[in-house]
């Protein structure tokens, strides 16, 4: 009868913590679960982003046998919209993200904004070194008289 090994130490921990992020990660964590009125139905959507990593390894040296291991995890839920579910039809209402609504006007603003301060200091600059042109010409003329 083969022997399985099951994780044990530091890789039954990082398995432990691997599988409870990995049931966190859902829509109903963050937003809650389904709402019922009469027959309809809203059923909250979000996006869910997860990124795991991890690594462990035992050792089997006479008196000094062990194991070790290392990760990291990152779990992002976002809101991304809800579905409407009703006898009569499934419709999706996404949530619109003010700040994203923002991001194109403010950074057509700022571009112009940009634009004018460049155009006026290459004015600027090119007005005094006419300046300092015309200055010096004056000064190796001498003065009439």
């Amino acid at each position: 009868m083969p022997r399985t090994k099951a994780p044990r130490g530091a890789m039954a921990a990082l398995t432990s913590l691997l599988d409870n992020t990995r049931a966190l990660s859902t829509s109903s964590t963050a937003f809650g679960s389904p709402v019922t009125s009469g027959s309809t139905t809203v059923v909250p959507v979000a996006r869910v982003s997860t990124l795991s990593t991890m690594g462990g390894g035992t050792g089997n040296i006479p008196f000094f046998g062990g194991d070790g291991a290392g990760g990291l995890g990152y779990t992002r839920v976002r809101p991304s919209g809800f579905l409407v579910v009703s006898p009569d039809c499934a419709t999706y209402r996404p949530i619109r993200q003010p700040a994203a609504a923002l991001a194109i006007p403010l950074a057509l603003i700022t571009a112009v904004a940009v634009t004018r301060i460049v155009t006026v200091s290459v004015k600027e600059a090119r007005r005094r070194k006419q300046l300092a042109t015309e200055q010096a010409q004056r000064g190796q003329e001498g003065p009439e008289g």
